[in-house]
């Protein structure tokens, strides 16, 4: 898989290079320093046994330290951000995304490497750390403030009302905290952290604690933020959230770089390597099996222009897509992915990251179909994989999968391992068909 990058290779490129974000991307002129950049950064964890004072390790030189006892939790990250730029940070629990963006904020220190920042960053990692259950909401505003507003106590008196505004708590502003429910906290926790106006953001998974009005609220000013020059670090397990602010992205897993890129080639690195994964929802099998589930693949086929099943496609040649689902629930989306004969990602995409809908083709029969013109991949044999998703997206429930081989044509040599950028798939809309009226 070479279009989203390979596991260890350095961020900064790809970060620079990346363009596919729905946020403008502000770059200062003439400025040569990044906003935030990670260089070679890891974080080793020695166990309870091998842990060693701070001030006899500050004097054991960084070759002197032995790596045993314990485990990398994060090696090797590389990437730079311009003002303007934004990443996004995925992957699964345990990966060593909160480890990353604890360094990056400077919560954590790192074993190898370092962290540049141009200005410190503004963190939201943990919900509510920091605040004192027992004080009203608005002195816990004003005390975070008096430390991270450069006018100390009469600047943060100052942004007091913008906090209270953006929150929107009214009257429940002047209670104690320990009253908040999870979503309180974390309206008080992101107006507080956004009212110094930082340079920089380092958010984690919290957005997904508030309510809907809230979100959007969230993401409107992020949108401002991008667009008036800020950077950006953003990590979720809200794949539709992390492309639709960020242009480029990093997959992490067992605390090395799986891939990087424009963010929507990562995005389809992680979920096909999620769906094809021994861990996977749902079941893999052949079309035309009922499995059961309340989304389910029906038939998985490849056709040819004039709509005949095909299993070769010509390098360069083009096929079409079409799956069939049952879904009895609502309305499914389907992630459709091509991979080579043992599964190495080539390429991924998802209906609801494309805004693409199904045809409703009979009660709970749903068709999607994906188009893909002039095949760039080597020939050999590979795998097209529908997977079935509920109505949000973010369910996997069922896999069917179909062979087929691509062959060379008059000698012409197809592009490298179906790079993202250059394998592309084109939904077909197609018009919804008219119910019998009851």
């Amino acid at each position: 898989m070479n279009g989203a990058g390979a596991a260890g290779e350095g961020v900064s490129r790809v970060v620079t290079d990346a363009t596919e974000s729905t946020v403008p991307q502000h770059h200062a002129a003439g400025a040569t320093e990044p906003a935030l950049a990670a260089e070679g950064l890891g974080k080793f964890y020695g166990s309870a046994v091998r842990r060693v004072r701070p001030l006899l390790r500050a004097l054991c030189l960084p070759g002197e330290v032995e790596r045993s006892g314990g485990h990398w939790a994060l090696r090797g990250v590389d990437f730079a951000l311009a003002r303007g730029q934004s990443l996004g940070v995925i992957g699964r629990n345990g990966a060593g995304k909160s480890t990353l963006l604890r360094l990056l904020a400077g919560t954590a220190r790192p074993t190898e490497g370092r962290v540049r920042r141009g200005s410190p960053p503004g963190c939201l990692l943990d919900l509510g750390v920091g605040f004192d259950l027992l004080e009203s909401g608005r002195q816990n505003a004003l005390s975070m403030l008096a430390l991270t507003c450069p006018g100390g106590r009469r600047e943060a008196l100052a942004r007091l009302a913008e906090v209270a505004e953006f929150a929107g708590l009214g009257a429940d502003l002047d209670r104690p905290v320990r009253a908040y429910s999870d979503g309180m906290r974390l309206r008080l926790a992101f107006a507080t952290a956004i009212a110094h106006r930082p340079a920089v953001l380092v958010t984690d998974e919290v957005l997904v604690v508030g309510d809907g009005a809230f979100q959007r609220r969230c993401e409107r000013w992020l949108e401002d933020f991008l667009g008036g020059g800020g950077t950006l670090v953003l990590c979720s397990h809200d794949l539709v959230q992390i492309r639709r602010l960020c242009a480029a992205g990093i997959w992490i897993d067992g605390g090395q770089v799986r891939a990087a890129g424009p963010v929507a080639g990562v995005i389809g690195a992680y979920r096909e390597s999620i769906a094809s994964g021994r861990d996977t929802a749902g079941a893999v099998h052949v079309g035309g099996v009922s499995v059961g589930f309340a989304f389910e693949v029906v038939s998985l086929a490849l056709t040819d222009d004039d709509g005949r099943e095909v299993s070769e496609i010509p390098a360069g040649g083009s096929f079409v897509a079409e799956i069939e689902l049952a879904a009895e629930a609502g309305e499914p989306n389907v992630f459709v992915g091509i991979t080579t004969a043992d599964l190495t990602p080539v390429y991924g995409v998802a209906s609801d990251m494309d805004a693409a809908r199904a045809r409703n083709i009979g009660p709970g029969r749903w068709r999607f179909r994906l188009r893909f013109d002039e095949l760039a991949l080597e020939a050999g044999t590979y795998r097209l994989r529908a997977h079935a998703l509920d109505e949000t997206g973010t369910r996997l429930y069922d896999t069917v999968e179909r062979r087929f081989d691509v062959t060379a044509r008059g000698g012409m040599t197809a592009a490298t391992g179906g790079a993202f950028s250059e394998l592309r798939g084109r939904w077909i809309a197609e018009p919804a068909m008219a119910m019998p009226e009851s």
